[in-house]
């Protein structure tokens, strides 16, 4: 997993809240309500959209020495991404998962976080891809220590 670090650009808006803009990733914008909701949006629009480029390929942009706009504030986000942070296809909430599995949804949400099937968070909610789900399902093991195999002589 691969260690980012880049500036934003934070605009007061004049109905409230923020907006941000990424000099050094060309498109990636976001905003929020409240400071620490727009840092939070911040680091993760920037996450995804270098997840995005490193799924297809692409090198992640060098950051730059960028001047922050009168009356903008800049702040540095920094993120871990690989390409695996973006599900593709379809997806089931973590309870909808963990149904199919017969395991309990905070179960679900730790076999995420250890890579067995792919999945978010999108605030509170957590959701699976229904891929993983299948590929689980059909390569389940069993619990209980592996049977040794017996060698013949």
């Amino acid at each position: 997993m691969g260690k980012f670090i880049y500036k934003a650009i934070l605009t007061t808006e004049e109905d409230g809240g923020y907006s941000v803009e990424f000099p050094d990733l060309p498109g990636c914008f976001t905003c929020g309500d409240d400071y620490m909701e727009t840092v939070a949006m911040a680091a993760d629009a920037a996450k995804t959209y270098v997840a995005s480029l490193l799924l297809h390929g692409e090198p992640a942009p060098e950051p730059g020495q960028n001047e922050t706009p009168a009356g903008c504030e800049g702040i540095f986000i920094f993120f871990e991404a690989d390409a695996s942070y973006i599900v593709e296809g379809p997806v089931i909430s973590a309870a909808q998962a963990a149904r199919e599995l017969g395991v309990s949804p905070a179960r679900v949400t730790h076999m995420i976080d250890a890579g067995i099937l792919q999945g978010y968070r999108r605030g509170r909610r957590t959701y699976v891809s229904t891929r993983s789900v299948e590929e689980r399902r059909q390569n389940t093991r069993k619990a209980g220590r592996p049977r040794r195999n017996a060698v013949q002589a």
